[in-house]
């Protein structure tokens, strides 16, 4: 077991876990599996985004412009045998043909390395943790701490350019009787089932976009008369 090193050499996640896969090369192949030479790993959001239930993804190579299997860590994770647990299994993934999935060659090969539990989220088990830790060891810190994807801050979020997410349509239905006057508003979802609104003295209305109108007027508001 090679000594702990008190300073971090890695500036990146990335060289992080590049390094972590070339210590891993070593007891794959001992195992018999060997992980190709083009594998790229990074700390993001995987497919499912941040409610997505996996750790992890590994992208084959088919899929890549370049060449090169493609490893996705959940930002949310930082502890680092916690990470290589997640690598392992993606690892696992790379090393055999996209079909294989979490199928029978995916469940030799996983039991053969040390994950153990049901295949889908499969994980270290007590011989893979020891040969993990001695990773953890021979690389240093993780440059990486856990992203809280729930965190809020006082403006309301902690994504800067996050887009606003919309609120309820409402729809602006006037009495159809312009001498009327009679109003109201409505949300768009309710315009089709059970149908628009009635005038209680003269019945059919007209619907038009409220939102519209109301930056319509602002924008006559705000706005320099000719002369």
């Amino acid at each position: 077991m090679q000594k702990a090193r008190t300073a971090n050499d890695h500036s990146s996640r990335e060289a992080w876990l590049r390094g972590a896969i070339n210590e891993l090369r070593p007891y794959f192949a001992k195992l018999g599996l060997h992980l190709p030479e083009k594998v790229r790993c990074s700390v993001a959001f995987t497919s499912q985004g941040k409610k997505g239930k996996v750790a992890g993804e590994c992208w084959h190579a088919c899929a890549s412009d370049d060449g090169h299997h493609e490893i996705i860590i959940r930002a949310d994770f930082a502890d680092p045998a916690e990470v290589l647990g997640v690598l392992a299994h993606e690892l696992v993934h790379a090393a055999l043909p996209p079909e294989a999935k979490h199928g029978k060659a995916f469940r030799d090969a996983a039991l053969k390395i040390g994950l153990e539990g049901p295949m889908r989220n499969a994980l270290p088990g007590p011989v893979l943790k020891e040969r993990l830790n001695e990773v953890v060891a021979a690389l240093g810190p993780f440059p990486h701490a856990r992203l809280n994807f729930d965190r809020v801050t006082l403006g309301g979020g902690a994504v800067a350019d996050r887009p606003k997410k919309q609120g309820t349509r409402m729809l602006k239905a006037a009495c159809a009787d312009h001498s009327c006057g009679y109003t109201v508003r409505v949300a768009a979802c309710w315009i089709a089932e059970p149908g628009p609104p009635h005038c209680p003295l003269h019945g059919p209305m007209t619907i038009s976009d409220a939102a519209a109108g109301a930056s319509e007027a602002s924008s006559k508001s705000n706005h320099t008369p000719e002369t």
